[in-house]
This record gives C-alpha cells, sequence and structure tokens, in this order.
C-alpha cells in the first residue's frame, strides 16, 4: 500500500480536494457531534464545515503535506507556522489504518524537529477515539482534556492536548 507513495508540498490548485478529503475523514469518524434540531439545519452545518476545510486549505497550502499515490490523494498534514503545533492530520476514510497517517505524523514531526522543538503537540476531539488511540501508538500522551470553543464547529466541544517529546537517540 505504501510502496510509490509520496509526500509532498501541497498547491493552491489542490485546495478544494484537499477539503473535500478533511471533511470525508471528519465525517467518518465525528458526524455524531452535530446535533442540530432539524435535518435542514444539519445539512447547510455540513456544509458550511465543508466551506471552513476548503477555506483552510486555500490559506494553508503552502504549508500542507499531501500523502498521494498515482495521482490520488491520500491524506494530508500541517504544523501552525513558528510553532511545533500540529493543527490539521487527515487521512481519507479508505486509506485509514493502512500507513498513511504514520507516514504524514512522521513528516510533520521531523519538520517541527528541524524547526527547534523537541515536543510536537496537538489537539483532538475527546470523543474520537480512534484518533487518540493512533496518537497514543505513536509515542503521544494527554496532557490536558477540557472545553473549547471551536470556530469551526460553532460550537463548545471536548478536546484532549496531546504532546510527544520528539528525540534523537544517540546510536
Amino acid at each position: 500500500m505504501l510502496e510509490n507513495l509520496t509526500l509532498r508540498r501541497a498547491s493552491i490548485a489542490e485546495a478544494d480536494k484537499l477539503g473535500r478529503l478533511a471533511f470525508a475523514a471528519w465525517d467518518s469518524s465525528m458526524r455524531q457531534i452535530l446535533r442540530p434540531e432539524a435535518d435542514a439545519t444539519l445539512e447547510s452545518e455540513r456544509e458550511a464545515l465543508l466551506l471552513s476545510f476548503q477555506l483552510f486549505c486555500i490559506n494553508a497550502s503552502p504549508a500542507i503535506t499531501v500523502a498521494e499515490k498515482n495521482g490520488t490523494l491520500m491524506g494530508w498534514s500541517v504544523c501552525e507556522p513558528m510553532s511545533a503545533y500540529i493543527s490539521d492530520l487527515w487521512v481519507a476514510p479508505q486509506f485509514q489504518r493502512k500507513g498513511v497517517g504514520q507516514l504524514l505524523l512522521g513528516r510533520i514531526e521531523q519538520d517541527i524537529f528541524r524547526a527547534g522543538y523537541d515536543v510536537s503537540v496537538l489537539e483532538t476531539h475527546a470523543e474520537n477515539g480512534g484518533a487518540i488511540r493512533f496518537y497514543i501508538r505513536e509515542g503521544y500522551t494527554v496532557v490536558w482534556r477540557g472545553v473549547k470553543f471551536s470556530r469551526m464547529l460553532g460550537q463548545r466541544i471536548e478536546k484532549v492536548r496531546m504532546e510527544k517529546r520528539l528525540v534523537v537517540e544517540a546510536r
């Protein structure tokens, strides 16, 4: 699955596809947190969330690392500029649990370390058990759990903050 996989920087022309990929990944694991009163409201909230992902990808495209194989976008990740904070890591649902997320995370951790930071930091929704288990397997520990307002979702959500010490082992 991972042979011939390429990690590269995104182009702004891919913002629509990258936003749709992130929305599909989010939707496959987190749809249940949108609890509006009516179906019409749910659909408009989903459309607004998709648009938010696409706009984010337009603005962040120079910093986004894309995982691609034979022209197929498999996932992407990004770190906030001049920080050790991983703001996003998304893998298309059909490529999850196949090593794509692990490769993206490893690359972004290398970038963080090269920028002079010895700890990487991220947050995820507290109900996203799959993501939390993934990050724990990759060496992250939960350092905080609490409620934060999500501008993207327009509501308060429970989050966990996780950290990992980035260390180079002497051999």
